[in-house]
């Protein structure tokens, strides 16, 4: 299994960020978005797939996108972030379940990662 190095989700809500290897837990409220941000380096033909959600509890706003790290011009292969935004839409609990493989691989991924996400009623004003 190819181990990914120091794999984080963070929530923009509270700034808080978890090591894959650890519970992720994010409590946000309908209509508020935050992400899950996970290192990965696509040009080893690895990347993040979102596999489940319950999307009437929270709903993916896009696919999986990357963020190149900061790197000296004209180096190749620089990994980064890959980056999922989520919003809560309706009370309750789900899992994000997300999987990192390379994608005309079948069988199990290299690596699984889970967030449990909490939706609360939208704060009033």
């Amino acid at each position: 299994m190819r181990p990914i190095l120091a794999a984080q989700l963070l929530l923009a809500l509270a700034a808080s960020a978890w090591a894959a290897g650890g519970p992720a837990k994010a409590v946000v409220a309908v209509g508020e978005t935050f992400q899950i941000k996970l290192r990965c380096n696509p040009t080893t033909g690895y990347e993040w797939e979102l596999k489940s959600i319950n999307r009437k509890i929270a709903i993916p706003l896009g696919p999986v996108k990357f963020r190149e790290s900061p790197a000296k011009p004209g180096l190749v292969g620089v990994g980064g972030s890959c980056v999922l935004d989520v919003k809560g839409v309706k009370p309750g609990k789900t899992k994000a379940v997300l999987v990192y493989r390379r994608s005309w691989e079948k069988g199990k991924p290299d690596e699984t990662f889970t967030a449990e996400i909490k939706v609360l009623p939208k704060k009033k004003s």
